[in-house]
């Protein structure tokens, strides 16, 4: 990697002032401290090619700044240290938004994230919907219907690109593939989010080679994690499970095998079968 990113500086800067049809635009800057591998990397590897520096005309923060332009300067005592200014300046269409400032066209729409799909995915239920005490999906005998019964729940899925180093090696790239995030990201709980390559071409942009690579992202609030019944027709002792007649069934268990008592849904056992890994290391959020 010619060159990453150490740290934020504590310098920086922030301004509110008065912009078109009386709305009010906020503009700040960040500093950050860039390290380089060489002498002789150039300002424009500096710029383009550090990994997780802010991209210029793309949205950052809570707020929605837009990057307007960036500029570096190397430091004087020491060749491979750089400082590198971020500029950012408020949406003038997200101003418009604001119910707060009012605009010439209160009904333009600006988007601001994109669903690109939505997929399904099937639960196993062991309990209805009534209340308030939740009857356990049994047969009048209370034992086990042969086939469990399951919901769909609606997972989103969203995609995005990004330039990143060209030295990465192909197998770098593809080992992200089918992985969860391994800690909180962009908001969203660990192993929520399922990512996906959908796409890399090696190239140049502005002058500069960098991979261009494709995502596609999947969220799932109740994590990625497969869930099993705990279910079988011998407990951990070895005893055949039966039902309240002594005949041999599919029992219900009770996550320490053993076998619960009729009508008693059986317990759930998580399993996490995805790779973690933390996307912080290559995503800018």
């Amino acid at each position: 990697m010619p060159s990453e990113i150490v740290g934020e500086k504590r310098s920086g800067s922030g301004s509110i002032k008065r912009g078109e049809s009386n709305s009010l635009t906020f503009t700040s800057s960040v500093t950050f401290l860039v390290v380089t591998d060489s002498k002789s990397v150039t300002r424009e590897e500096v710029l383009l090619q550090t990994p997780g520096l802010p991209i210029v005309g793309l949205l950052y923060g809570p707020y929605q700044l837009v990057c307007t332009s960036k500029s570096c300067t190397r430091s004087e005592v020491n060749p491979l240290y750089w400082d590198v200014v971020c500029e950012f300046e408020s949406n003038k269409e997200d101003q418009k938004q604001d119910p707060n400032n009012p605009s010439d066209n209160p009904t333009s729409w600006v988007p601001v994230f994109k669903v690109d799909s939505f997929t399904t995915k099937e639960r196993v239920v062991t309990k209805d919907r009534t209340t308030p005490t939740a009857k356990t999906i049994s047969n009048s005998a209370e034992t086990p219907f042969e086939t469990p019964l399951t919901e769909t729940k609606t997972l989103a899925q969203f995609s995005f690109v990004q330039f990143e180093n060209p030295a990465q090696d192909l197998k770098t790239l593809m080992d992200r593939n089918d992985t969860v995030n391994k800690t909180e990201f962009a908001g969203r709980s660990a192993r929520t989010l399922l990512l996906e390559l959908s796409g890399a071409e090696l190239g140049y942009f502005g002058g500069f080679q960098a991979w261009r690579i494709s995502y596609k992202c999947t969220y799932d609030p109740d994590t990625h994690d497969v869930t099993m019944l705990d279910v079988g027709p011998v407990t951990l002792a070895g005893q055949r499970c039966v039902d309240v007649n002594g005949i041999p069934i599919i029992g219900n268990l009770d996550g320490s095998g053993n076998q619960v008592a009729a009508g008693t849904a059986p317990y759930e056992i998580t399993f996490r079968i995805k790779k973690e890994i933390e996307f912080a290391d290559f995503i800018r959020s």
